[in-house]
């Protein structure tokens, strides 16, 4: 069955595919002729001719042209009460702030209190109806890149973390990604799932992944505490991040 959807202004309800679709093709006017019939001249009246229609909300300015450093956000990936994602992320902050090679800032998902997506039209439209959707749009439009912060949560990545990403389009396009999950399975099959997403967003993710397990990272399953070994390949990955970041910077 196609999803139907119903937009705001009192249409009747027609598919996602009508939506996309209803724009005349290149070369053919509103009036069709019969064969060797000249068609009518129409003359729309300039007040009833329809209104270009700018996205409410564009991306901002690629941040490597006021400083020449990339930006990368490091993105929670879950909000509930007494997870541990968000030291984990702060743990990552942490790791990274010595770098000289890039800008690097936490995003707490929970700051911007996304609820279950409800905004009427597709991301591509941009077309936010909704406050929190029109502030966490413009914060993903400040960031050349993304690392993140991933737990597995049945077999693949967090909720809260998928919702979010389903709110936007265009403020990921030609960006780069990489993650640092855990999970039973260090989170490899969270990631895996994430990996499919961001690529129909048009964001490419880096090989390198940092992986860490609920049995030896932390403990008591609660308290953060990574390993020497796990711990060190954050910085290969982080490394591949910002590299691409500069290069993906060049296309946009």
């Amino acid at each position: 069955m196609i999803e139907t959807s119903t937009i705001p202004n009192g249409e009747a309800p027609m598919s996602w595919f009508k939506i996309f679709s209803r724009k005349s093709k290149p070369g053919h006017s509103a009036a069709s002729a019969a064969p060797g019939v000249a068609a009518p001249s129409v003359v729309v009246p300039a007040a009833e001719a329809p209104a270009a229609v700018a996205p409410e909300v564009s991306p901002a300015a690629d941040p490597l042209a006021e400083n020449g450093l990339p930006k990368i956000a490091i993105i929670t990936g879950a909000s509930r009460p007494g997870s541990v994602n968000k030291s984990v992320a702060e743990w990552v902050l942490a790791q990274v702030a010595d770098r000289t090679d890039a800008d690097v800032e936490l995003v707490d998902i929970a700051d911007f209190s996304l609820p279950l997506l409800d905004e009427a039209y597709p991301a591509a439209y941009q077309n936010y109806q909704n406050p929190a959707t029109k502030a966490w749009s413009a914060k993903v439009s400040e960031f050349d890149g993304f690392i993140f912060v991933v737990h597995e949560y049945n077999h693949t990545a967090g909720p809260v973390l998928t919702n979010a990403l389903s709110y936007l389009n265009a403020e990921f396009n030609n960006k780069v990604a990489g993650f640092v999950s855990y999970g039973s399975a260090g989170g490899a099959r969270a990631v895996e799932h994430l990996r499919e997403i961001l690529s129909e967003l048009q964001v490419a993710h880096v090989r390198n992944q940092v992986m860490f397990s609920l049995f030896n990272d932390f403990e008591n399953f609660s308290e953060f505490k990574p390993t020497e070994q796990n711990a060190g390949t954050l910085a290969p990955m982080v490394d591949q991040v910002v590299s691409w970041a500069k290069g993906f910077a060049t296309i946009r």
